[in-house]
């Protein structure tokens, strides 16, 4: 009984931890309001937030649990491209929060390749994803 009060304390002290470290990281990138400026969807940023807090709400509860779904392969397709769209998105964010892109161009005077480096990072990451989903992932 001890055991599992202290496990059960540990485990909500840890969600804190992690949460809180969560918000403060998106909120110190500003990655809501600069999609929605981005998108010229200023409007919308409270459902941005909302739509953020549920989804990772939601999920957080899915993966814990012993709940699968059981989908068509197509609405897989398609939920994959909603999620690497939305991790594209952070990356992007985050890549020009740390202004990395331009760091590393004027670091290395490659100013006028720079389309051609951002088509390499883009390929990349599609062929290294497509590598690790279509090769090393047993199913």
């Amino acid at each position: 009984m001890i055991k599992s009060i202290f496990m059960v304390l540990i485990g909500v002290s840890a969600g804190i931890t992690v949460g809180s470290a969560a918000a403060a990281f998106v909120t110190l990138l500003q990655f809501i309001p600069r999609l929605a400026q981005v998108t010229e969807t200023n409007d919308y940023i409270k459902l941005y937030e909302y739509v953020l807090i549920t989804g990772g709400t939601i999920f957080s509860f899915i993966y814990f649990s012993t709940f699968s779904f059981k989908l068509n392969s197509f609405f897989n397709i398609f939920v994959g491209l909603v999620i690497g769209m939305f991790l594209g998105l952070f990356a992007s964010a985050l890549a020009e929060v740390l202004n990395v892109i331009p760091v590393f161009a004027k670091k290395f005077k490659v100013k006028h390749e720079l389309k051609y480096i951002i088509g390499a990072l883009i390929f990349g990451k599609v062929a290294g994803s497509l590598l690790y989903w279509l090769v090393f992932i047993k199913h």
